[in-house]
């Protein structure tokens, strides 16, 4: 799907976008949907064209909401109404508006507190399992790891959800700490909104009170393997690449989630605002997180302007580079931004010395 061959000219983006939702507000089928959902990497191109990878981002992210609504739709008018007020979530690179080409699903369910597996459970098993398939038609793969709404273990009321939050702020392991990292970038995409509050409440009031979580996550982040060898040369896998995405991106979303959160800072998801917010709160000065700003812009443009390349030249998109065909200039500024990641990941484990048991 996002590898299609439509391109549109870069200074009608906005109106072609516009199109596209008319259109999608028209589809009558989740087919049709999915047939749609075939101009979206054009609609990709013209933006990464701009230069700029957050407009990129945004406009795949904004089209993944979009068909998720449209889909949400479409299944109600068959199933009919919901017995019970809902909202679909995303959370992980959707939740944070940071989607790139090929990304798989993330979501999942929170239900009212009127909710009663054995009185609705088969209506939202439903809904989720067509919604979720229709996304994959779509081109947005199903998650490896089954965390979507269409895993029942995902299909919380509101209370249960935020029981879990809790419990993996206050009494975190290896495994709590993955699931908090996917699930605290969240965002409401369709339904009531209200039922999220109560999750951003428990963000707000124990992670800057307990250091459990965020211990896991800094020992997690520092036990990655490093991109930068002897000598400042790059790591590089045997076809001679580096992997970006797991080399910087993830990483800066992970330092922009603890720093955000340790400061009690939940009302934005995104990885950019979250750095600007935590300026000169708790453990990230002002100049450090200017610093890491500037690094994620880099990191993402690269990644975009990646991705761009191997799309022109009919490949799939992915987030490996050959540092060697980079410019010198470029090359010694991607050392420097893994240079400060590990900088600011060796800086939190001195906070955070000991993982909790």
């Amino acid at each position: 799907m996002l590898a299609g061959k439509i391109q549109f000219p870069k200074n009608d983006l906005n109106t072609h976008f516009e199109h596209f939702l008319q259109h999608l507000a028209d589809t009558p089928t989740p087919q049709a949907v999915a047939r749609l959902a075939e101009a979206l990497g054009g609609l990709w191109l013209a933006a990464a064209q701009d230069g700029t990878a957050e407009s990129a981002a945004r406009l795949v992210s904004d089209a993944a909401d979009a068909l998720t609504r449209r889909l949400l739709q479409l299944a109600q008018a068959e199933f009919g109404p919901p017995p019970v007020a809902y909202a679909w979530i995303a959370y992980g690179s959707q939740g944070r508006r940071e989607l790139t080409l090929n990304s798989d699903q993330d979501n999942a369910l929170v239900l009212a507190e009127d909710y009663r597996e054995d009185r609705h459970g088969a209506y939202f098993a439903e809904l989720a399992g067509r919604v979720c398939s229709s996304l994959a038609d779509c081109g947005f793969i199903l998650c490896p790891g089954n965390m979507m709404a269409s895993n029942p273990a995902w299909r919380l009321r509101s209370s249960d959800w935020a029981q879990h939050f809790h419990d993996w702020i206050v009494a975190s392991d290896r495994h709590k700490a993955r699931l908090a990292g996917n699930f605290f970038d969240l965002r409401c995409i369709d339904g009531d909104a209200r039922l999220l509050t109560p999750l951003f409440a428990t963000l707000a009031e124990f992670c800057p009170r307990h250091d459990s979580l965020l211990a896991h996550w800094v020992a997690n982040a520092n036990a990655a393997p490093a991109a930068l060898g002897m000598f400042r040369r790059f790591i590089v896998d045997d076809s001679g690449r580096l992997d970006l995405k797991h080399a910087a991106t993830i990483p800066l979303v992970e330092l922009a989630r603890i720093h955000s959160l340790a400061a009690g800072i939940v009302d934005t998801s995104s990885t950019l605002p979250r750095l600007l917010a935590a300026a000169g709160k708790r453990w990230l000065s002002e100049a450090g997180a200017h610093d890491l700003a500037r690094s994620w812009t880099f990191i993402s443009e690269l990644r975009v302007r990646q991705q761009r390349q191997m799309l022109m030249r009919g490949g799939a998109p992915d987030n490996h580079i050959d540092p060697s065909a980079l410019s010198p200039e470029t090359q010694e500024k991607l050392r420097q931004t893994l240079q400060l990641i590990a900088l600011h990941q060796r800086a939190l484990l001195q906070i955070y010395p000991h993982m909790p048991g």
